[in-house]
C-alpha cells in the first residue's frame, strides 16, 4: 500500500522538493532535494532550478522524454538525437542517496513546493505541484504553467514576474 505525504505519492523517483529561500521579481533563490542526490543543490533562479531538474530526469531517464530538445550546438548538452540512450532504466541503475522522507522534511524560508513531473511530452513537463505550507495541490501541463503556479504562490505576479522572465528566456533560447 502506497503511503501519502503532503498530497503526493510517497515513494516515487520523480519527486523533487523545491525550497525557495528568497524571491523577488527577477530571482528566486533556494535549494532542491531529490532522493537520488546527496544533499541540496542550490539555485539562483527558477530557470536554473528547472535546468537542474531536467538534467536529473535525463540522467535517471525518468520520466522519459518523448522528444529531444533541439539546439544549435552539436554536443550532449544540446541533446542531439542519438546522443543519449533511451533504455528507460537509468533510475533503476542508480542508488538512492537519501530517503525520500528526509528530502521532503526540508523547508524553504519563503515557500516549499513538492514537484512531481509525471510526463515529459511535447518538450515540456506535465505533473503536479504541492504548495506544502498551504497544503494545496495543482496539476500543470507545461513548465511555463508550473512557473506561473509558483509565481502565484510567491505573490510575484506582474510584468517583472518569473513566469514572464522564463517565457522571455525560452523564446530567446
Amino acid at each position: 500500500m502506497e503511503e501519502e505525504r503532503a498530497g503526493v505519492g510517497f515513494d516515487r523517483q520523480n519527486i523533487v522538493n523545491l525550497c525557495i529561500d528568497s524571491c523577488d521579481e527577477k530571482e528566486q533563490r533556494g535549494r532542491l532535494y531529490h532522493q537520488y542526490r546527496s544533499g541540496a543543490s542550490s539555485f539562483f533562479s527558477l530557470f536554473e532550478a528547472f535546468a537542474k531538474m531536467e538534467q536529473l530526469y535525463d540522467e535517471l531517464e525518468f520520466p522519459q522524454a518523448s522528444t529531444r530538445y533541439r539546439s544549435f550546438r552539436n554536443d550532449p548538452v544540446g541533446g542531439r538525437m542519438g546522443q543519449r540512450g533511451l533504455s528507460g532504466s537509468g533510475w533503476k541503475k542508480r542508488r538512492k542517496m537519501e530517503i525520500l522522507d528526509k528530502t521532503l522534511e526540508e523547508r524553504g524560508e519563503c515557500a516549499t513546493f513538492v514537484v512531481r513531473v509525471m510526463y515529459r511530452q511535447n518538450t515540456s513537463w506535465q505533473g503536479e505541484v504541492t504548495w506544502v505550507e498551504k497544503q494545496k495541490k495543482e496539476r500543470f501541463r507545461s513548465a511555463l504553467e508550473l512557473v506561473r503556479l509558483l509565481d502565484s504562490a510567491l505573490g510575484a505576479e506582474g510584468s517583472g514576474s518569473a513566469a514572464v522572465f522564463l517565457a522571455e528566456k525560452e523564446s530567446a533560447g
